[in-house]
């Protein structure tokens, strides 16, 4: 049996490793730092190491040191996964037999992809399609799935809730699942179950959850299980808000916090072949004060034809002394791209001469891996569609407002999963 190697301080994101890849058949050593990892390297002489760039008691740098002088740990693969990767990581643990960076929000598949070449052992990966991810708004924890169920990603959705409602110091939430333009097969029971025990984990009772969809045999399957029957399935988003927060909960919620609803108000819910969800394979203090008492000044692109968007995000930034380059056009960001990194871009699709999907084609041809949110009129959800094919990270819908751009920067760059 294979053994590999999780050191991270984030006792989450080591069980969710290691719940993983227990299920493929390896046996999964835990270390809580970098000297407990250490620890554990030299005496149980694991098969790989998969482990986070920033490390507590002791570096990634001096731990690969470590590794790289013992004759007995020098061959060990490494793979590294981290919030922001940029060349001069890269460029730091090149000589250390690093074989792979991942960047975190994890990619399941790339990590299944990646401890299957590095070992030789075939895994079988769950290749339903399937867009699966969790969006906090400031009363709803909006759960969107559609396509199919797909047995990787819904064993990952716990952890991304988790880790959302830990961000966000949420300790009673509101559920609504949503699941529109959904293929439901028999051999889906067991992951739909799954799916909805996570939920059930971490809500007081089922009254909390409400579940979206047109679908007759979902419905069917939930109204014949004993345990699952008592959740409420709705085909309006109204009444779902409704059952959630009252009356007069969706007039309540603030717009550029819940991208979901507005998508969803645009088309009709009784249409089953509408493809109205979008998604993504994440204190006592202010989300804007933990932003910007972040050591690091993340430096943002704000790609937007409209002056007035590229001021709002600006100013919001300007706060944590965040430098924020604006861009009129995507060729003009594009020359930029081509010499410097940026941690985050915002990026408009509709703008004059080289549009965002452009640009998005630019950043997936040539690997760069920054995260990027789209921004996008609420009448142009079908761009919203067609750009969740490059990778991108998140969309906003305009209107936009401070509030609404803090929170989904916080979720793009402290989120692991």
């Amino acid at each position: 049996m294979k053994k590999i190697l999780i050191i991270d301080d984030s006792s989450l994101f080591r069980t969710f490793m290691k719940t993983q890849l227990e299920e493929y058949g390896f046996e999964v050593i835990e270390g809580i730092n970098g000297l407990d990892g250490l620890t554990k390297m030299r005496n149980q002489l694991p098969d790989l190491i998969i482990m986070e760039y920033y490390l507590s008691r002791k570096s990634s740098l001096d731990l690969l040191k470590a590794k790289k002088m013992n004759p007995n740990t020098t061959a060990i693969p490494v793979i590294i996964a981290n919030n922001d990767i940029n060349r001069e990581k890269i460029v730091s643990v090149a000589s250390f037999n690093v074989k792979k960076f991942l960047a975190k929000p994890i990619k399941i598949d790339l990590l299944l992809e990646s401890v299957s070449e590095m070992l030789g052992v075939k895994i079988s990966v769950d290749d339903t399609p399937c867009l699966l991810d969790a969006h906090l708004n400031d009363k709803i924890l909006f759960i969107e799935i559609a396509k199919g169920f797909n047995r990787e990603k819904v064993s990952l959705l716990k952890y991304k809730v988790a880790e959302l409602l830990k961000l966000h110091k949420i300790p009673s939430p509101r559920i609504l699942i949503l699941m529109t333009d959904i293929t439901y097969r028999d051999e889906d029971q067991v992951k739909l179950e799954t799916l909805l025990q996570s939920i059930s984990d971490i809500v007081e009772n089922h009254d909390f959850v409400k579940i979206l969809t047109v679908s007759d045999k979902i419905k069917e399957v939930l109204a014949s299980n004993l345990y699952f029957r008592d959740i409420e399935v709705v085909t309006s988003l109204e009444k779902a808000i409704d059952g959630l927060l009252g009356k007069k909960g969706l007039e309540s919620m603030t717009s550029e916090q819940d991208n979901v609803h507005e998508s969803l108000l645009t088309s009709s819910v009784d249409d089953s072949r509408s493809s109205t969800v979008h998604l993504n394979f994440q204190e006592e203090r202010s989300l804007g004060e933990q932003l910007g008492n972040s050591s690091k000044k993340y430096r943002i692109a704000a790609v937007d034809d409209d002056i007035i968007v590229q001021a709002l995000i600006k100013k919001t930034f300007s706060s944590f002394e965040w430098p924020v380059d604006t861009f009129n056009d995507g060729r003009d960001f594009l020359k930029e791209l081509k010499n410097d990194v940026f941690d985050l871009i915002f990026l408009d699709l509709m703008m004059p001469d080289v549009n965002g999907f452009a640009v998005l084609q630019f950043i997936k041809d040539n690997g760069i891996t920054t995260p990027v949110i789209v921004l996008s009129a609420l009448s142009r959800k079908e761009s919203v569609i067609k750009a969740m094919d490059f990778g991108i990270k998140s969309y906003m819908v305009k209107p936009l407002k401070p509030n609404g751009l803090i929170v989904k920067t916080k979720e793009i760059l402290q989120t692991m999963f």
